[in-house]
This record gives C-alpha cells, structure tokens and sequence, in this order.
C-alpha cells in the first residue's frame, strides 16, 4: 500500500506545484526574501493546492527580488521528501510573486 501512495502524492504535488503562484508581501522596503520567509511562503502556497498534508519546507536560502531569480526548497511530507525550484516571477515594490515547480524525480 505505501508504495501506491509515494506516486500518488508525487503526482498531487507536482500538478500542485506546476501552476502554483503567489504574491508575498516581504514588507519595509525591503525586495529580498530570507530563507525563513520563503519556506513559509511555500509551505502556505502548496497547503493551499494539494490535499497532502505540507510538514516542513527548507529552503537553500533567500530568494532575491528579482524576476527570474530562483531558490531550491525541499518540501517534506510525511517520510517523503521533493526538491522544489521557486522563482520570483514578478516583483512589484517589496510584493514578490513567486512560481512554485516540483523538480521531477527528486
């Protein structure tokens, strides 16, 4: 039965995440994201858009507010864990609206 399950979220997740976008008031002016800012982001977003419960994401680093620029996160569900890539696709001040994308396979 588990290894029913691991496809199964992988594929709930990844459908999740391929369209998953977001706006993220980082607040003061300020047009970059700590590390702490950007894991809760996404851990907000994707509890948002699968039915699989988010325990913890952990992000590499921040994330610079700057269209295009991208940071890589582990989301961790269960004992199963995925590598994300986030991008920051639009900032408008200190809003950066980010793209969230399952790295397939990891």
């Amino acid at each position: 039965m588990a290894g029913r399950s691991t496809p199964r979220w992988a594929a709930l997740l990844t459908a999740a995440c391929l369209l998953t976008s977001c706006s993220v008031h980082v607040g003061g002016g300020v047009t970059t994201m700590s590390k702490g800012q950007l894991a809760t982001a996404v851990k907000d977003k994707l509890s948002t858009k699968t039915t699989s419960t988010i325990d913890s994401v952990v992000c590499d680093g921040g994330l610079e507010g700057k269209v295009g620029a991208a940071q890589t996160c582990t989301v961790v569900t269960g004992a199963k864990s995925r590598r994300a890539t986030v991008r920051a696709v639009d900032v408008n001040g200190s809003n950066i609206a980010l793209s969230i994308e399952i790295i397939p396979g990891q």
